[in-house]
């Protein structure tokens, strides 16, 4: 069931009604939840539905045994090898199959490997975190575990969150299916602004670049390359839209069961450096990874700033690796991964901790910070988006080779939506919320909401276009 789509706003209402019609009874409450949450992720395709309850009953057992066992590292051992198992067989084997097939013709040994009719299951990548971080938690001593089953179940496959997002922590979220339900109306109001900006966002903007972005990428030797590197900043304007909008939604769906979600993006295009990027991109993903990953490899050796170097390159090939199972994103990573390395230098170097802060702290400078950042990521969106390597790179020797002077008119037309929604998180990037519009007059408020309203219903793309980040 697609958020933005007709089945999903009834689900919706009934949902809200239904749980708020036995608030008093909190055991009740979650035990309908969760029911809500399985039947949610069936509608995607129910044979999976008996995946994710085996991973989430793996980490459940996992946690309530850790304390009381002898054996912990095994505990752990199966916890990790489940949850990273499923993920590397439905999201990766055919990628090793290939590239094993690959390797032996490169060195003439015959080889005639048949890759697996895998279909990937909807948030695998999202959920088989969230209960590992659980596990890890609890092996940690971080956290107790959690002795509810059904509490724990929701933990898990919380519907909002669950197919793509923000990865939540077992330490601030699974507490708040204990906590009494009590019904909030400025807390509903919040979820409900987001949801309408939220549903904006994807429907009006990302879906409207998407359509002219996936026209010059599916025509790129036909499109000269000021054409590809347009469409390609114009990508990462959509995919923020998109993916950001899901995270609204999400979070404004939680608000309305009366939950919290944590923030997973703060104005991220305006970065001044990759560094600063990642802070604001994602964010659930990258302190996930440098939680769980990060920590320790670079604690392997604390003093070296090579080695640090090293562990953030391996860092950042996880997270491209993360996305999808294609050479691509391993380079996409690689380049961002290289983005930290003035950073890391600049721990034990005077100068370049100088120039760094002069970047990022001058008012002039700043601002060709962001635009060189910008700039940057602008080229590995060719990346993160071509289908392979081989498109890739026609698309590169495009914009080296041949970049032209005219703009395809497709993308053309959908620069002022991009503009406008760049604009408007401009003015409101230092505001505690992503649509923060409470200072308007009442009035100029509810018109804002109509027009939005109107736009999404004359220009939105109903349940046609997936938000992109469910392919990972």
């Amino acid at each position: 069931m697609k958020f933005n789509s007709i089945e999903f706003l009834i689900f919706l209402g009934v949902t809200f009604f239904v749980l708020w019609s036995v608030k008093r009874n909190l055991k009740v409450f979650n035990i309908l939840l969760l029911i809500i949450s399985y039947v949610f992720y069936a509608w995607w395709d129910y044979r999976f539905l008996f995946l994710i309850i085996f991973s989430s009953l793996i980490d459940y057992t996992v946690g309530y045994w850790i304390p009381k066992s002898q054996h912990k590292k095994a505990l752990i051992g199966i916890s990790l090898s489940v949850n990273l198992g499923l993920l590397m067989f439905f999201k990766y084997a055919n990628f090793f199959i290939e590239s094993f097939q690959d390797l032996l013709h490169q060195l003439n040994l015959q080889a005639n490997y048949q890759t697996l009719s895998i279909i990937l299951p909807v948030g695998i990548s999202f959920y088989t975190f969230q209960t590992l971080s659980y596990s890890l938690d609890v092996y940690k001593g971080k956290i107790k575990p959690e002795k509810n089953l059904v509490a724990f179940l929701n933990y898990v496959s919380f519907f909002p969150q669950l197919v793509a997002g923000p990865i939540e922590r077992a330490t601030t979220f699974l507490p708040q299916f204990s906590r009494e339900r009590i019904y909030n109306y400025p807390q509903a109001v919040a979820g409900l602004r987001l949801l309408l900006y939220g549903f904006f966002k994807k429907m009006v903007i990302a879906d409207n670049i998407g359509i002219q972005v996936d026209a010059v990428y599916q025509n790129y030797d036909t499109n000269n390359g000021f054409s590809l590197y347009v469409a390609s900043a114009l990508f990462f304007v959509q995919l923020y839209a998109d993916f950001s909008a899901y995270t609204d939604i999400a979070r404004g769906v939680a608000k309305l069961l009366g939950f919290e979600l944590v923030k997973n993006f703060k104005t991220p295009l305006f970065a001044k450096s990759f560094p600063e990027f990642w802070s604001r991109w994602h964010i659930s993903l990258t302190n996930w990874f440098r939680d769980y990953l990060f920590i320790w490899l670079a604690g392997l050796n604390k003093k070296s700033s090579l080695w640090r170097i090293i562990s953030t390159i391996i860092l950042f090939v996880v997270i491209g690796f993360w996305h999808g199972a294609n050479y691509t994103f391993i380079i996409f990573g690689l380049i961002h991964g290289l983005g930290f390395i003035p950073r890391i230098l600049s721990r034990n170097n005077k100068q370049i901790r100088k120039a760094l802060s002069f970047l990022n702290e001058h008012k002039v400078a700043s601002i060709f910070s962001m635009l060189g950042t910008y700039s940057i990521l602008s080229l590995t969106a060719v990346l993160f988006r071509s289908p392979n390597i081989t498109t890739a790179t026609a698309i590169f020797r495009s914009i080296t080779q041949d970049f032209g002077s005219t703009l395809n008119q497709g993308l053309l037309s959908v620069l002022p939506i991009a503009l406008g929604i760049l604009t408007f998180e401009w003015i409101t990037r230092d505001k505690k919320h992503p649509f923060y519009v409470e200072n308007l007059h009442p009035y100029v408020r509810r018109t804002l909401y109509v027009v939005m309203i109107i736009l999404i219903l004359l220009y939105g793309y109903f349940g046609k276009e997936p938000f992109y980040y469910f392919q990972f």
